[in-house]
């Protein structure tokens, strides 16, 4: 077969899906992981029945009123009845749209670059390329899959529409169910105007070349209208615009990252973060910053030289990172840092690899003036790279079938990624792995002690292993829960129910056992039954009566039952134990002086007061 054959679209299309779906074929091995797939698929109500189609488009992605992406759970609606909760199939509808993409990159180019081969490279390298691996391998990426398929269907039937002005409805059609998919559709306008703009004909004035954009803007405008109207606005707004600079810059320094795994994606990682520059004396910030001024500046000298095709392309490059540039709102991923996520890449990808393909053929042909490489020698080399590439592709694809072993790889390089550690925690706990779910949980609070969803997992990966009063204290040391108030409360309710009936059943066989009175007493009283817990602490006190912090619990309960004497008498018997300094004289103190002032007894209250006042807390 020729390679004039390999153009024709149809075996050019053919060959597309072919590498395509050979590339990810390992992906389809994977399981639902556990960041995004349980919450979205796993244990989502709303896409068990099509009567619930309305809330999804009526309903914020999360319940967090960040995010609106209804079309992302139809696809996950639609593929739960054809096939339930089959994730293999997920995984096989990523594959195909991402081979439908590639098709859609080659129709796109045949029209940008003018010359069939070089978008059927163009097309292959979107196609193959390792740094797509996230987004394709993984079923969250489906929003960068759907809104990537509409957004460039929208964009190719608004190239070939023409005079034809249904195809210009199709493209509207289609532009409106990519904002359904991913807010970063909403660039498809600033798309259109660049390409006005660089390849308009000189005898049409430019404005007049924008009248066609104007329903894209009033389509994207009706959008934002829906979405305040539905309250899914929330937007995290930097606090200042020294932080907004700061993100920002954060942001460039990772584009650099990006044109360098272009080319060299040997470090590729799930949910990359970057460290967000706390200085403006950081040198990193200023060499930033002097990079892509030099770029700009070298772009602009260079005009004539390069071209309107390559100055769009530069242009839809920057366009499509837009959304993610930290300008309009903050993308963090926890306290001092941003997501510079891969799958951020996939549509910016397109204009990416047909520069790469147009510098190729320049490079060509000046070799070919030259004759300075052998045109074999330079075969052999494009396709190493090419096989490179591919190669890394499938290596990914191992890696994502398997969670644990992502989460990993990704954790050997960037250790502090709150968001993967805890996710690696959970797939241990998953497993049943217990023991590693702990330490994971564990070195998460080493360095971000207020993580609330590190701290309720440390919680349950030690009730999982039948240390429920250390799940306990973990529980009470959450802060501020946040959107995962319900799950702590379930759990917490779940650990003292074992309790409960762990403590009962003891004492069936150990009823003289006052430690075990003691901690009923205390399942009691944290579950609100407080006659239960004063009738504990009251045969714990029975049995012990040097018992202080059985006094002084018994004291607690007699106060919150309002029978402020009994409580005075038991907190004064605890102290005529033997005072310490300790925080539990210091509380009995306080409660004694709280006690007594309600009790109109103000000598004595101000007596317990100082003597609370003369302990260092």
């Amino acid at each position: 077969m020729g390679f004039e054959t390999l153009k024709k679209p149809p075996v050019a299309l053919l060959g597309i899906f072919l590498l395509t779906f050979a590339a990810y074929a390992f992906a389809v091995q994977g399981t639902f992981k556990t960041m995004d797939d349980e919450v979205s698929i796993v244990r989502n109500e709303d896409i068990r029945s099509f009567a619930n189609i309305g809330k999804l488009f009526t309903s914020s992605f999360f319940g967090d009123k960040s995010y609106h992406r209804p079309m992302i759970m139809v696809s996950f609606m639609a593929e739960y009845h054809l096939w339930g909760l089959n994730a293999m199939l997920y995984y096989v509808t990523n594959i195909l749209l991402h081979a439908a993409n590639a098709a859609l990159v080659f129709a796109i180019l045949r029209l940008v670059l003018g010359r069939a081969e070089a978008a059927l490279f163009g097309a292959l390298l979107f196609a193959i390329h390792p740094v797509q691996w996230e987004a394709v391998s993984n079923i969250p990426g489906r929003s960068n899959l759907l809104c990537g398929f509409f957004y460039l269907s929208a964009f190719w039937a608004y190239l070939s529409a023409g005079r034809l002005w249904w195809k210009y409805g199709i493209a509207l059609a289609l532009f409106t169910l990519g904002l359904f998919s991913k807010e970063s559709a909403g660039m498809l306008p600033a798309l259109i105007i660049a390409y006005a703009f660089f390849f308009r004909s000189d005898r049409r004035p430019f404005l007049k070349s924008l009248i066609p954009v104007l329903p894209f803007i009033a389509v994207e405008a009706a959008y934002v209208f829906f979405r305040r109207h539905l309250g899914i606005t929330e937007v995290f707004y930097w606090a200042s615009i020294p932080g907004l600079f700061l993100g920002f810059m954060t942001f460039l320094r990772g584009v650099i990252t990006y044109f360098r795994l272009f080319l060299l994606p040997v470090d590729l990682q799930f949910d990359r973060s970057r460290e967000i520059y706390t200085s403006f004396s950081d040198p990193g910030l200023w060499l930033t910053l002097a990079f892509f001024a030099a770029g700009a500046v070298l772009v602009i000298a260079s005009r004539r030289k390069l071209g309107p095709v390559a100055l769009f392309l530069v242009c839809w490059f920057f366009i499509d990172l837009v959304p993610v540039s930290q300008i309009f709102a903050s993308i963090g991923v926890q306290p001092g840092y941003i997501s510079v996520a891969e799958h951020f890449l996939y549509t910016p990808t397109v204009p990416a690899m047909a520069l790469a393909v147009l510098g190729l053929g320049k490079l060509l042909r000046l070799n070919r003036e030259k004759k300075r490489v052998s045109p074999r020698v330079l075969r052999l080399g494009l396709a190493g790279l090419f096989a490179f590439y591919y190669l890394l592709t499938i290596q990914h694809n191992i890696y994502s079938s398997n969670e644990i072993a992502m989460f990993e790889r990704t954790l050997a390089i960037t250790p502090l990624n709150v968001r993967i550690r805890n996710s690696l925690a959970t797939s241990y706990a998953r497993l049943g792995n217990y023991i590693e779910s702990e330490k994971h949980f564990r070195k998460t609070l080493e360095d971000f002690p207020l993580n609330a969803w590190a701290r309720i997992g440390l919680g349950k990966a030690l009730c999982d292993q039948g240390k429920y009063w250390e799940c306990v204290l973990e529980y009470e040391k959450v802060q501020d829960p946040g959107k995962f108030q319900e799950l702590l409360d379930d759990n917490v309710h779940l650990t003292y129910g074992i309790l409960l009936r762990e403590q009962q059943k003891k004492l069936q066989a150990d009823p003289l056992n006052s430690q075990l009175h003691y901690g009923l007493g205390i399942v009691y009283s944290k579950t609100g039954d407080f006659p239960g817990a004063m009738a504990e602490f009251e045969e714990t006190v029975r049995l012990r009566p040097d018992f202080r912090e059985g006094l002084f619990n018994l004291g607690s309960v007699y106060e919150a039952a309002g029978r402020l004497a009994e409580a005075a008498a038991v907190y004064e018997r605890m102290l005529a134990l033997g005072a310490p300094d300790d925080e539990l004289t210091r509380h009995a103190y306080l409660h004694l002086a709280e006690i007594y002032g309600k009790l109109g007894d103000n000598d004595n209250a101000a007596r317990y007061q100082g003597l609370a006042g003369g302990l260092v807390p």
